[in-house]
């Protein structure tokens, strides 16, 4: 997981972004999405105390930006989590919403598996924090039960892969490195079981074709004769 950094804005705020180091970058880059998420590409061997320095001198053209966008998704605690792969839905009950940004309010998070509720209490300026360990704790659950699932399909339909990992994406649903290792994102358990299953067969038939060809497509349809409606489905949703 990247490492969080905080730049100090004009209005007295404090904004988290991110790190990435880059073999390829020749530049330090500032990049800002539609969620409010920014971040600084490092360039080999660049210093990083250098690309703090640069995003901490940028600190105006960043609130502008800001300012621009709708208000985002991780500035929101959401109401309920719908887990449709394991057909668990968790309702999120806000405990006490402090908005007084200056007033130290303690985050507190909660977790009661029987009764599937999420309690969270803090102000706005922990909403992103408990957004990030939400997602935290779904790449746990995912883990468990990718894993189950992507070994049982790759017995079942003869692959070999090296090495599963979970992640967050924002536009992936998967992935397959030449190394046999497959990625998954953690997001596939708000999907139905048998969506989630074309994308692992998916990033499974990559264990064999290293592509999108003919050849590529007809071993997913082998393995899953209605992927084109799966297909259809991600897209949609």
């Amino acid at each position: 997981m990247s490492e969080v950094f905080f730049i100090n804005l004009p209005n007295g705020k404090e904004h988290q972004y991110t790190l990435k180091p880059s073999r390829r970058a020749k530049y330090i880059r500032i990049k800002l999405n539609n969620q409010g998420e920014l971040s600084v590409t490092l360039p080999h061997r660049g210093s990083a105390s250098h690309a703090h320095d640069f995003i901490q001198s940028k600190s105006d053209w960043v609130a502008t930006q800001l300012s621009k966008l709708p208000e985002s998704r991780n500035n929101r605690v959401p109401d309920q989590l719908d887990l449709v792969l394991l057909a668990e839905t968790w309702d999120v009950r806000i405990l006490d919403h402090n908005t007084n940004e200056q007033e130290a309010s303690p985050l507190y998070i909660e977790m009661d598996d029987e009764q599937k509720i999420i309690d969270f209490s803090g102000n706005d300026q922990q909403i992103a924090i408990f957004n990030q360990l939400l997602a935290e704790w779904l790449k746990v659950k995912a883990r468990v039960i990718f894993s189950n699932m992507l070994a049982a399909l790759a017995e079942q339909h003869g692959f070999h892969y090296n090495r599963l990992t979970i992640r967050a994406q924002k536009t992936r649903w998967g992935s397959c490195s030449s190394r046999k290792n497959i990625s998954l994102n953690c997001k596939l358990l708000f999907m139905p079981v048998k969506v989630v299953e074309y994308v692992m067969i998916h990033e499974l038939c990559h264990t064999i074709h290293m592509n999108h060809s003919s050849d590529f497509w007809q071993l997913v349809e082998d393995c899953d004769p209605e992927y084109q409606a799966h297909r259809v489905f991600l897209k949609k949703n």
